[in-house]
Parts: structure tokens; C-alpha cells; sequence
């Protein structure tokens, strides 16, 4: 598996995701958000850590028929982030805040606010 590849992704992924250029959207599963490519998919979801007491990240690249074809979770990629935990648990949050339209949200919030 190519840690180093994933992490790269990840950088995009974020990238993107602060951009707007990338949309998110949440799955029939509660907490899993995914973005969709043409021939396959990346889900981020927070999962319980089978080692420790606490919980890791998770990005699944899954195929076009929901296979995943790789999973890589924040604790496999200490070598290539400072704090890994926190970069994939701040993708997570940019995934959530996409799918769930939060901005839209606040925005139409703050026009009934303001009137």
C-alpha cells in the first residue's frame, strides 16, 4: 500500500474541500461522508480504534460497485503528518460541514436575524 500516495490525496482532498471545488455528501449511513469521482468514491467516517481505547479517522477509496479498495486510517500516517489525528479529524469536520450544507445554513440564519 502507498501511505505516501494516500497522503498526498488527503492534501487535495482538503484542499479542494476548503475550495468549494469539491462536494461532499452524507451516506445512507450516519457520520460516513463520501465524494464521488467517476469510477470511484473516498468515504471518511470516525471509527473506534480495535486497540485503544479512543477513536481513529477513516478514508475508504471504494469502488464503483462500493467495494472499498483501500482503507487507511489516521494512525498509518504518522510518517507523513505532523499530527494526523488532527488533519484527517479537520477534513472530517470540512466533509461534514459540506455534506450537511452548514454554511447555507448559517446564511439563511443570519438573513432571518437580520431582517
Amino acid at each position: 500500500m502507498s501511505h505516501e500516495k494516500i497522503a498526498k490525496m488527503l492534501v487535495v482532498l482538503r484542499k479542494k474541500t476548503e475550495d468549494g471545488a469539491l462536494t461532499w455528501a452524507e451516506t445512507e449511513d450516519k457520520g460516513i461522508f463520501q465524494a464521488s469521482f467517476p469510477k470511484y468514491a473516498v468515504r471518511l467516517f470516525e471509527a473506534a480504534n480495535p486497540f485503544e481505547n479512543e477513536t481513529d479517522f477513516v478514508l475508504q477509496i471504494c469502488n464503483d460497485n462500493g467495494d472499498v479498495v483501500e482503507e487507511v486510517r489516521d494512525t498509518d500516517l504518522t510518517s507523513f503528518f505532523e499530527k494526523p489525528y488532527v488533519f484527517m479529524r479537520d477534513l472530517y469536520e470540512l466533509a461534514r460541514r459540506n455534506a450537511m450544507g452548514v454554511d447555507a445554513a448559517i446564511d439563511e440564519i443570519m438573513i432571518s436575524l437580520l431582517k
